[in-house]
């Protein structure tokens, strides 16, 4: 009996083995049948594609300038490259050291088992509402409403620090030509010019004392200047109130 009963036991083993090597052979076709399915689901990028990633991420990163309008493009891609793909999400950042100034790279990277890079260089525009003129100004001219507009203009055009009043410029004299749809600059005009006379008013509580004098800078509204006393020959800081009028700096 005891012979029947281990001979039983063995094929009892036997068997149940049997059953577990089947399902493991299962479960390894399983795995292997799936392999390419997986490469399949690998995502492909067109020329295009990857060029519109670029532009996305720049558009986002300048998204806090609400005021400007930016314009981004990036530059062609050889369509003979064909398309790229990975099996895992896109890596969009900057290039080490690239600024977001009107020229900057864009690097995508993709870290699946082919593990490549692409650099994207990327154009920005970042456009500003300033005053331009409306004509073409001379020297001497005072500026009125109708010489100007406002248009949108790159920043990194302008030298220097322009306008987006039109109303702060009325009443400003012309210094050097300026043709027509140009920024206007702090350069161009002024409301007090230096070598000029100008009037000088001081005074507090309704009571105003005016001299004459000459200025000895150029000045737009707001600006503290320096003018000399006509009468006393000496100078003074003001700032400047109007056009060829200055009040005494309290």
């Amino acid at each position: 009996m005891l012979i029947v009963h281990i001979r039983t036991t063995l094929y009892q083993l036997t068997t149940q083995w049997g059953y577990c090597m089947k399902f493991a052979s299962f479960i390894f076709m399983l795995v292997v049948t799936a392999l390419p399915s997986a490469a399949m689901a690998a995502n492909t990028y067109e020329p295009q594609q990857l060029a519109e990633l670029a532009e996305n991420h720049v558009n986002e990163l300048l998204a806090a300038n609400q005021d400007d309008q930016i314009q981004v493009q990036a530059g062609n891609l050889d369509p003979r490259m064909g398309t790229r793909s990975c099996e895992q999400p896109l890596r969009v950042e900057l290039a080490n050291n690239a600024s977001l100034e009107r020229q900057t790279t864009v690097m995508l990277t993709c870290d699946d088992r082919d593990n490549w890079r692409l650099f994207i260089p990327v154009r920005i525009q970042q456009l500003r509402a300033v005053v331009v003129t409306a004509r073409p100004l001379t020297p001497g001219q005072v500026i009125g409403r109708s010489d100007l507009k406002l248009s949108y203009i790159d920043i990194h055009q302008l030298r220097d620090a322009a306008h987006d009043d039109i109303d702060s410029l009325v009443g400003a004299q012309v210094k050097r030509r300026i043709g027509a749809n140009q920024p206007l600059q702090a350069r161009h005009t002024c409301f007090v010019c230096r070598g000029q006379d100008v009037t000088i008013i001081s005074g507090a509580g309704g009571l105003e004392i005016r001299a004459t004098g000459v200025a000895r800078a150029d000045g737009l509204l707001g600006d503290r200047i320096t003018v000399r006393n006509s009468r006393s020959n000496q100078d003074v800081q003001a700032v400047v109130s109007g056009s060829n009028e200055v009040r005494i700096a309290q």
